[in-house]
């Protein structure tokens, strides 16, 4: 009978001693938390950080580091953490980020860098070798230059978040490797004017987002490679004339949206309104600004015979889709070329002609912007105001449905009512929310120990186990 004891002494030995070691957490420094599931994770979110910490878990999956004032990301920050697949290091002070930072990190699938608003340049090599990375937040990031090769070699990449930036300009083939790439979100920037190859490689992009910008130059060939997208959102920019032709590649459209900008309602928009009449999907008003008995009045709706003659404008208000592109670099300009333009204005080109349209900074929308529930991109959600100064937040929703119109076309609002984009995920990433402490526990060590979702129950249990096995062995002795 004794023997038997021993051995089943030895027996719970070694099972809690092989408990203590399988699930073992790391100690966690002053104020961060780990905990095991569902993923290993270390959070350290808003605790005032200046620097990323030094000691991170080796087997950490996801690293929460948001909502801080970290302003710097070494290339050694992240280097032992060769398991990581989401980083969330979004609305902190980081304005350089040294090469090399994320090098190692070949199972990253979601990188979070938004609302870092000193971030106003990026090295072309930051994202080299993410090769499983499949969503990337860069909004609200001050970004002045996207440079050349930058998101090169990102093959998984799916969502792609650059708005709310200062971007002037994008390279040509900028985005070449990503034949993946379902959401481009550009709107809020300062771009003037899309080139020929800006989009090449986007053979797979849905959904493409630009308004909000100054665009008043469209290559007529800028879209020929996105015969997949489905929603294209141009308002709220300078355009003045666009070719239906640089709309026809666009085979899989359903949403347009061309409101919010001057249109030029003359015989240069003959070729715009027949696109439009031969359109299957839902599209906005297209406003005419001139003629000036046309103003106010939607060109879908007009007769061909309204559209003949010329209006009285001068000459900068006919660039857009009339020019033809110099070269492939992003720097050349466009030139005029009869080959795209239609030549029915040039007798009327005269001194006595109306202004050209108020920059894009300058003229406030004719919309009444209406809240949505949609959430396309992903919003944040803390506490406080927009400031920058106090470094807190409010809620804030990127939904290219957050600003229609007031006339907007019944079929459009009967598609918004209906939720048709419910079923959209822009990420796979968990919620945010920060981890409440359970009801029975009071202090501050008792909630970062006892967080749910931590192993520390696991850890009691071991204890309890060596607790009886003691007991057990001062009884035999």
């Amino acid at each position: 009978m004794k023997r038997m004891l021993n051995k089943g002494t030895k027996l719970l030995f070694l099972v809690a001693c092989y408990i203590s070691f399988r699930f073992k957490v790391e100690c966690c420094s002053e104020p961060c938390l780990c905990y095991n599931e569902p993923k290993i994770t270390f959070s350290c979110q808003q605790q005032r950080l200046t620097a990323i910490p030094h000691y991170i878990p080796f087997q950490t999956q996801r690293i929460f580091l948001h909502n801080n004032k970290i302003n710097l990301i070494r290339s050694t920050s992240f280097t032992s953490c060769q398991n990581l697949t989401i980083l969330w290091i979004h609305s902190n002070n980081i304005s350089h980020i040294e090469p090399g930072a994320f090098f190692g990190l070949n199972k990253l699938e979601e990188l979070d860098m938004s609302d870092n608003f000193n971030l106003k340049t990026i090295s072309p090599l930051t994202f080299r070798g993410l090769v499983h990375l499949h969503t990337i937040h860069l909004n609200r990031c001050g970004l002045q230059d996207l440079p050349p090769g930058i998101f090169q070699g990102l093959y998984s990449l799916q969502y792609l978040y650059i708005q709310d930036n200062n971007l002037h300009f994008l390279h040509d083939e900028t985005f070449l490797d990503l034949g993946n790439l379902t959401f481009l979100f550009l709107h809020g920037n300062k771009l003037n004017w899309l080139s020929e190859n800006v989009f090449s490689g986007l053979t797979n992009l849905d959904r493409l987002l630009l308004h909000q910008n100054r665009l008043d130059m469209v290559h007529p060939r800028t879209f020929h490679d996105l015969r997949k997208v489905t929603t294209l959102y141009l308002f709220n920019n300078n355009l003045t004339v666009l070719r239906g032709e640089i709309l026809a590649p666009l085979v899989s459209l359903q949403y347009l949206r061309l409101n919010g900008n001057q249109w030029i309602c003359d015989c240069r928009a003959k070729s715009l309104w027949n696109w439009l009449k031969q359109f299957k999907g839902s599209s906005s008003e297209v406003e005419c600004h001139l003629p000036s008995n046309l103003t106010g009045m939607d060109l879908k709706k007009l007769q061909s015979n309204n559209l003949n003659g010329c209006a009285n404008t001068s000459l900068n208000l006919t660039r857009t889709g009339t020019f033809q592109f110099k070269a492939k670099s992003g720097f050349e300009t466009f030139l005029g070329s009869d080959e795209f333009s239609e030549n029915c204005c040039q007798a009327n080109s005269g001194t006595n002609s109306k202004t050209g349209p108020s920059s894009h900074t300058s003229r406030i929308s004719p919309n009444n912007p209406i809240k949505d529930k949609e959430n396309i991109s992903k919003t944040k959600i803390v506490v406080g105001v927009d400031n920058r100064r106090n470094r807190t937040y409010k809620q804030i929703n990127d939904s290219p449905f957050g600003t229609f119109t007031s006339k907007v076309d019944s079929s459009l609002t009967k598609l918004k009512e209906n939720n048709i984009f419910d079923s959209v995920e822009p990420s796979t990433v968990p919620n945010k929310k920060k981890q409440t402490c359970l009801k029975k526990v009071k202090s501050k060590s008792q909630c970062r120990t006892y967080q749910p979702g931590t192993n520390s129950a696991l850890l009691f249990t071991t204890n309890l186990v060596f607790v009886t096995l003691f007991s057990i062995l001062s009884t035999q002795f």
